[in-house]
């Protein structure tokens, strides 16, 4: 243990102001008085006890729930004609998002006029040799054919209709609509570009954002210690004094080469939308309450050659002493080497340490 003594202190001034100038100097008063006041004003906090609960920190970022969204195609080629929504905006199911001019569901509304003439003439065929059957003028044979033809007529119909309600089109127009209430978190197109039938890319994405995932990294060292159904607390970067908390639903056993981590999920209700896709996120898995270990503020640990420090001041004055630290957990230092009660300085420690260690 080392003493504080008022007499080492100028000592000390005065060897730090020589290697500073490379020469002797004696220190001045006004050095001397701000070292003297620092010490005399020092903040202490004492060694208290806690029971600290185990956990396993991750990181992580929010995705849209993937059963609660869906990605709009295309299904037929043309130029945009007008987009009706914006990136983040909030829409209802059915709404149009955009709208396409295309020659394919031109073509369909062709070939649905078309069918149903063809049903017209078919059918009147059909009834004519129908009465002339009955007036012996005409023979089953004809009939039969006549009636033929007007079923393929009407399958015919059934089948442009189908191919018209799948692409939704109708006189050139076909209108891209939200499949489900929600928010557009995605839109890869604008006005008068050309749209083709085959491109990979989805024009939109809506997401239902009332319940979110959230994915987060597991380290291949942490990876036993993860299970599913562990309860979680999940901070994010935009408001890190809220916590939100969920348990991991789904484990993805296996592990990405690149970064040696494997992903688990947790599906978060989001009733006030506050959680958003691609937001950055601090997840803590809950363990084991732990046994009342010592704990102190970790601003207060000095660390000198690999080794922890802190000062303790008691009724004859400032002391360092070497503590070991068993872990830190944000603002907190949970160490051995202490007693409760034993006061550490939380402020200009490092300072105050430079000076006793001379």
């Amino acid at each position: 243990m080392i003493s504080y003594k008022s007499t080492i202190i100028p000592a000390f001034v005065i060897i730090t102001a020589a290697v500073a100038c490379g020469r002797p100097e004696a220190a001045t008063p006004k050095e001397n008085g701000t070292l003297d006041s620092i010490i005399r004003n020092v903040t202490t906090t004492p060694v208290t006890v806690e029971n600290e609960t185990e956990y396993i920190k991750l990181n992580g970022k929010i995705q849209a729930n993937e059963d609660h969204q869906a990605k709009v195609y295309a299904l037929a080629s043309g130029k945009i004609k007008s987009v009706n929504v914006a990136l983040g905006d909030k829409v209802q199911k059915g709404q149009t998002l955009a709208v396409l001019q295309s020659m394919e569901v031109a073509s369909s509304s062709n070939d649905v006029s078309l069918a149903e003439a063809n049903v017209t003439i078919t059918k009147k065929n059909m009834e004519s040799t129908k009465d002339l059957y009955d007036g012996n003028l005409a023979t089953e044979r004809d009939y039969l054919t006549a009636k033929v033809e007007y079923n393929k007529a009407l399958s015919e119909l059934n089948r442009a209709k189908q191919v018209q309600a799948i692409t939704g089109g109708k006189n050139a127009l076909y209108e891209l609509k939200a499949p489900l209430t929600g928010y557009v978190t995605e839109r890869n197109i604008t006005s008068n570009s050309e749209v083709r039938q085959d491109n990979s890319n989805p024009l939109f994405t809506v997401a239902d954002l009332s319940n979110v995932w959230v994915i987060a990294n597991v380290y291949e060292s942490d990876i036993s210690k993860i299970h599913t159904g562990d309860e979680v607390t999940v901070t994010t970067l935009a408001n890190p004094n809220q916590p939100y908390t969920g348990k991991i639903d789904k484990i993805y056993t296996v592990l990405d080469p690149a970064t040696r981590t494997m992903k688990v999920r947790i599906s978060m209700p989001n009733p006030k939308k506050e959680l958003m896709p691609e937001m950055f996120v601090t997840v803590k898995v809950n363990g084991q309450p732990t046994a009342g270990m010592l704990s102190i503020p970790s601003q207060a640990i000095v660390l000198d050659d690999s080794k922890n420090f802190v000062i303790v001041k008691d009724t004859g004055g400032l002391h360092i002493k070497e503590v070991q630290l068993i872990k830190r957990v944000d603002s907190k230092a949970y160490i051995q080497g202490l007693k409760v009660n034993d006061q550490v300085v939380t402020n200009s420690q490092v300072f105050i340490y430079q000076a006793l260690s001379e």
